[in-house]
């Protein structure tokens, strides 16, 4: 059977152009589903006493001790991350002004590769 000289013949660029645009949609696609799932991640907090800070490490960990409920103390040690807040009041300041056996209120996420620190305030003394 031949084919029609008249019928339009899908060209190559115009599959080529279709197959970029669906490309594009699905890696839009992952990075709002990637989006969402990051959005829906809990933050978890906790209000306590520096137990330990090694502000020198790579990378920086903080472990601190405070109160789950009226009588059972809980221990939570995480990550600092480049991107992490670090304040006292409403006032950024550096990791190293933390110290074993200051009061913080520490908010941190749970990831596959453990706990990251979402931001730390420093309470005043």
């Amino acid at each position: 059977m031949k084919s029609d000289p008249h019928q339009p013949r899908p060209s190559l660029l115009g599959v080529l152009v279709i197959g970029a645009a669906l490309c594009v949609v699905l890696a839009g696609l992952g990075s709002v589903l990637t989006s969402v799932y990051a959005a829906g991640t809990p933050v978890y907090e906790i209000k306590g006493t520096v137990e330990s800070i090694n502000a020198g490490e790579d990378p920086p960990v903080i472990v601190v001790k405070g109160q789950h409920g009226s009588s059972e103390a809980i221990m939570v040690g995480a990550v600092i991350k480049q991107g992490a807040t670090i304040t006292r009041g409403k006032k950024r300041i550096p990791l190293d002004q933390i110290h074993a056996g200051d009061k913080v209120t520490l908010k941190y996420v749970k990831t596959r590769d453990g706990l990251n620190v979402r931001s730390i305030v420093l309470q005043r003394n």
